[in-house]
């Protein structure tokens, strides 16, 4: 089986030169994610409904607060292969009755759309153990959410990492 993890992550969106010439910036204070599915992808395919894709995998956690030191999401059982990418499906099927919810220093945000949130790189499944599942670029893309596009537009802009 393998273990799915959420990786740390910093909401501090600063740079060298910020020291200098302050920018407005936002930090992520709250993230709650509504997970239904899961896909590990053999290769690059993208699937007009994700709901059809044959590489899904139920994975109905419910409603999932990130943490910022990491947030361990589960276990699940996958054939061995060299996979390209994973996939989860955000539903709106919690309680809340939304998919993703953020809340940061620009306001509160939330979607009750599908939203499918990857993470690009290589993975050999062969053995038992834990993918850290690296979330920095998207918190970066969700820090700067200010409601000017969709929650989903900002969520599935950016792609974590392998």
């Amino acid at each position: 089986a393998i273990g799915l993890e959420m990786g740390n992550y910093t909401t501090a969106n600063y740079r060298w030169f910020d020291l200098i010439v302050p920018r407005a910036h936002a930090n992520v204070s709250s993230l709650k994610m509504c997970f239904k599915r899961l896909r590990f992808k053999l290769d690059d395919v993208d699937t007009t409904d994700p709901s059809l894709d044959n590489d899904n995998v139920d994975f109905d956690l419910g409603e999932v607060t990130l943490s910022s030191t990491g947030t361990y999401l589960g276990e699940v059982v996958i054939p061995a292969g060299t996979y390209k990418r994973i996939e989860f499906d955000l539903e709106s099927d919690c309680v809340s009755g939304n998919s993703l919810e953020l809340t940061n220093d620009n306001g509160s945000y939330t979607s009750n759309e599908r939203i499918t949130i990857k993470f690009s790189g290589l993975f050999e499944a062969n053995v038992d153990g834990t993918l850290n599942l690296g979330v920095q670029t998207i918190l970066n893309q969700l820090n700067n959410h200010n409601g000017a596009v969709s929650l989903k537009q900002s969520a599935e802009a950016a792609s974590g990492d392998l």
